[in-house]
Protein backbone atom coordinates (compact mmCIF):
# COMPACT_ATOMS: atom_id res chain seq x y z
CA UNK A 1 0.00 0.00 0.00
CA UNK A 2 2.89 2.34 0.69
CA UNK A 3 3.98 2.42 -2.93
CA UNK A 4 0.39 3.14 -3.96
CA UNK A 5 0.34 6.23 -1.75
CA UNK A 6 3.45 7.56 -3.49
CA UNK A 7 1.97 6.71 -6.89
CA UNK A 8 -1.31 8.52 -6.09
CA UNK A 9 0.61 11.58 -4.91
CA UNK A 10 2.73 11.64 -8.09
CA UNK A 11 -0.22 11.15 -10.44
CA UNK A 12 -2.52 13.71 -8.80
CA UNK A 13 0.32 16.21 -8.43
CA UNK A 14 1.25 15.93 -12.12
CA UNK A 15 -2.31 15.85 -13.49
CA UNK A 16 -3.64 18.74 -11.42
CA UNK A 17 -0.38 20.71 -11.15
CA UNK A 18 -0.64 20.79 -7.35
CA UNK A 19 2.28 20.57 -4.93
CA UNK A 20 2.94 17.10 -3.55
CA UNK A 21 2.88 18.37 0.03
CA UNK A 22 -0.77 19.40 -0.38
CA UNK A 23 -1.65 15.87 -1.54
CA UNK A 24 0.34 14.28 1.31
CA UNK A 25 -1.43 16.54 3.84
CA UNK A 26 -4.80 15.58 2.36
CA UNK A 27 -4.02 11.86 2.66
CA UNK A 28 -2.76 12.36 6.22
CA UNK A 29 -5.99 14.18 7.11
CA UNK A 30 -8.08 11.43 5.51
CA UNK A 31 -6.23 8.67 7.37
CA UNK A 32 -6.57 10.60 10.63
CA UNK A 33 -10.30 11.01 10.01
CA UNK A 34 -10.75 7.30 9.25
CA UNK A 35 -8.74 6.36 12.36
CA UNK A 36 -10.84 8.71 14.48
CA UNK A 37 -14.05 7.14 13.12
CA UNK A 38 -12.75 3.63 13.82
CA UNK A 39 -12.13 4.58 17.47
CA UNK A 40 -15.50 6.25 18.04
CA UNK A 41 -14.63 9.80 17.01
CA UNK A 42 -13.76 10.99 20.52
CA UNK A 43 -9.97 11.10 20.09
CA UNK A 44 -7.46 13.42 18.41
CA UNK A 45 -5.27 11.65 15.84
CA UNK A 46 -2.26 12.74 13.79
CA UNK A 47 -0.96 10.69 10.88
CA UNK A 48 2.54 11.20 9.48
CA UNK A 49 3.48 9.85 6.05
CA UNK A 50 7.15 9.34 5.20
CA UNK A 51 7.52 11.31 1.95
CA UNK A 52 10.19 8.96 0.55
CA UNK A 53 8.83 5.49 1.43
CA UNK A 54 5.09 6.05 1.74
CA UNK A 55 5.04 4.41 5.19
CA UNK A 56 2.71 6.05 7.66
CA UNK A 57 2.41 6.14 11.44
CA UNK A 58 -0.58 7.14 13.54
CA UNK A 59 -0.41 9.00 16.83
CA UNK A 60 -3.09 9.65 19.41
CA UNK A 61 -2.75 13.20 20.74
CA UNK A 62 -3.80 15.07 23.85
CA UNK A 63 -3.60 18.88 24.07
CA UNK A 64 -2.03 20.03 27.33
CA UNK A 65 -4.17 22.40 29.42
CA UNK A 66 -3.24 24.34 32.55
CA UNK A 67 -6.77 23.84 33.89
CA UNK A 68 -10.07 22.55 32.49
CA UNK A 69 -12.41 24.90 30.63
CA UNK A 70 -14.90 26.37 33.12
CA UNK A 71 -17.92 25.73 30.88
CA UNK A 72 -16.95 22.56 29.05
CA UNK A 73 -14.68 20.84 31.55
CA UNK A 74 -11.95 18.46 30.39
CA UNK A 75 -12.40 16.24 27.34
CA UNK A 76 -10.36 13.16 28.31
CA UNK A 77 -10.36 11.94 24.70
CA UNK A 78 -8.18 14.80 23.49
CA UNK A 79 -7.13 16.94 26.47
CA UNK A 80 -4.84 16.37 29.44
CA UNK A 81 -3.91 18.52 32.44
CA UNK A 82 -0.38 19.88 32.75
CA UNK A 83 0.44 17.96 35.96
CA UNK A 84 -0.51 14.63 34.39
CA UNK A 85 1.29 15.47 31.13
CA UNK A 86 4.48 16.32 33.04
CA UNK A 87 4.50 12.77 34.43
CA UNK A 88 5.02 11.56 30.86
CA UNK A 89 7.22 14.44 29.63
CA UNK A 90 8.76 16.81 32.20
CA UNK A 91 9.50 19.47 29.53
CA UNK A 92 5.95 19.71 28.12
CA UNK A 93 4.26 23.14 28.08
CA UNK A 94 0.64 24.31 27.93
CA UNK A 95 -0.93 24.12 24.42
CA UNK A 96 1.61 21.51 23.28
CA UNK A 97 0.60 17.94 22.52
CA UNK A 98 1.42 14.64 24.17
CA UNK A 99 1.53 11.96 21.48
CA UNK A 100 1.35 8.21 21.79
CA UNK A 101 1.95 5.87 18.85
CA UNK A 102 -1.09 3.80 17.96
CA UNK A 103 -1.90 1.08 15.48
CA UNK A 104 -2.35 2.48 11.98
CA UNK A 105 -5.53 1.45 10.23
CA UNK A 106 -5.47 -0.53 7.02
CA UNK A 107 -6.28 1.60 4.01
CA UNK A 108 -9.61 -0.14 3.39
CA UNK A 109 -12.61 0.85 1.35
CA UNK A 110 -13.95 3.44 3.80
CA UNK A 111 -10.54 5.01 4.37
CA UNK A 112 -10.01 5.12 0.60
CA UNK A 113 -13.37 6.84 0.06
CA UNK A 114 -12.61 9.37 2.77
CA UNK A 115 -9.15 9.95 1.30
CA UNK A 116 -10.62 10.48 -2.15
CA UNK A 117 -13.10 13.07 -0.86
CA UNK A 118 -10.43 14.94 1.09
CA UNK A 119 -7.95 14.85 -1.82
CA UNK A 120 -10.56 16.15 -4.27
CA UNK A 121 -11.47 18.95 -1.86
CA UNK A 122 -7.82 19.94 -1.28
CA UNK A 123 -7.05 19.84 -5.02
CA UNK A 124 -10.04 22.11 -5.73
CA UNK A 125 -8.90 24.52 -3.03
CA UNK A 126 -5.38 24.57 -4.48
CA UNK A 127 -6.70 25.13 -8.02
CA UNK A 128 -8.90 28.01 -6.82
CA UNK A 129 -5.96 29.55 -4.99
CA UNK A 130 -3.89 29.39 -8.20
CA UNK A 131 -6.63 31.12 -10.21
CA UNK A 132 -7.00 33.83 -7.57
CA UNK A 133 -3.22 34.30 -7.49
CA UNK A 134 -3.02 34.48 -11.29
CA UNK A 135 -5.58 37.27 -11.47
CA UNK A 136 -4.84 39.03 -8.18
CA UNK A 137 -2.56 41.64 -9.77
CA UNK A 138 -5.14 42.33 -12.50
CA UNK A 139 -7.81 43.46 -10.06
CA UNK A 140 -9.78 46.39 -11.47
CA UNK A 141 -8.90 45.61 -15.10
CA UNK A 142 -11.49 44.68 -17.67
CA UNK A 143 -10.62 41.28 -19.14
CA UNK A 144 -12.15 40.02 -22.36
Amino acid sequence: MNKEILLVVDVVSNEKDVEKDIIFEAIEAALASATRKKHGGEIDVRVAIDRSTGDYLSYRRWRVLAEPDEELGLDPGCEILLEEARQRDPDIQVDEYIEEAMESIEFGRIAAQTAKQVIVQKVREAERAKVVEAYQDRRGELIT
